[in-house]
């Protein structure tokens, strides 16, 4: 039982909105929004005021930082990675469904998206497919198939293309293709033993222990069920929101359907 934050269950309980002030969080707020975190795989915040000390002191909360491997951070504040997007270009960081580098040794259990500067509402939406659900409603044979599987995830996957120009900008000099790891298709949450599809398709490139044929086979069939309609909810970002969303739970995808500036800073959280 909830006492200390209010929950909103966003459409289909795909996340959950949160009502609560962030920069007054104590012990006790932390754990309930560790509660529903866990229950709906990816809650919002709106109406915040954090600068860039209060954003990574909430964030410790819940792990240490990580580093993005092939981006420089903020200038005094190297955990957060700016995710900008100019009026002139037509690219957008991170734009298909994904889940955050899953091409390495420890991927980062969550993220969290802070807005500064948004299009207007209903534009420049982030789309996040409940892999709860997605698990949930896989035919018990497909359940029974998966459940040992481990997949191949490269930095080098589909979805390198969308990150190139901001590289060139501020890169690390890190090469993409050094940066690949394999984990399990089946993840289960620590805190309530709901099991999720963990499946990057911006990154996944094969299914181990299977043919090249089976293996295509199986991630197709896998990530048209992972994004199905019914799976998915869009949230409008305005300036001061906060999401922040399980990795293991949610794929996550921002809608490049705009013209205008728009500024976010991560945060990815082992």
């Amino acid at each position: 039982m909830l006492k200390h934050i209010k929950v909103r269950p966003t459409k289909n309980e795909i996340g959950a909105i949160i009502d609560t002030e962030l920069l007054n969080f104590n012990e006790i707020i932390i754990e309930e929004i560790k509660d529903a975190l866990a229950k709906f795989g990816v809650l919002f915040f709106k109406n915040q005021k954090l600068d860039s000390e209060s954003y990574i002191k909430f964030a410790k909360q819940f792990g240490d930082l990580a580093k993005y491997p092939m981006l420089k951070g903020l200038e005094n504040f190297p955990e957060i990675t700016v995710v900008e997007k100019k009026p002139n270009e037509h690219i957008m960081f991170g734009e298909g469904w994904h889940t955050d580098s899953t091409y390495t040794k420890n991927p980062p259990r969550f993220t969290m998206l802070y807005s500064i500067k948004t299009p207007k509402k209903g534009k420049g939406n982030t789309l996040f497919a409940s892999q709860y659900k997605s698990y949930e409603t896989l035919d018990n044979s497909i359940k029974k198939k998966i459940q040992n599987l481990k997949v191949v995830f490269s930095a080098d996957g589909p979805i390198s293309k969308t990150r190139q120009h901001l590289i060139k900008k501020g890169g690390t000099g890190i090469d993409p293709k050094s940066l690949k790891a394999i984990h399990n298709i089946v993840k289960e949450n620590e805190r309530n033993k709901k099991k999720s599809i963990y499946l990057s398709p911006g990154h996944a490139i094969r299914i181990c222990d299977l043919d090249d044929i089976q293996s295509r086979s199986l991630m197709d069939l896998l990530i048209n069920h992972q994004t199905k309609e019914e799976f998915i909810y869009s949230f409008e970002w305005e300036p001061n929101c906060l999401a922040i969303w399980s990795n293991y739970s949610m794929l996550h995808n921002p809608v490049n359907d705009f013209n205008a500036h728009r500024l976010m800073h991560r945060i990815t959280i082992q």
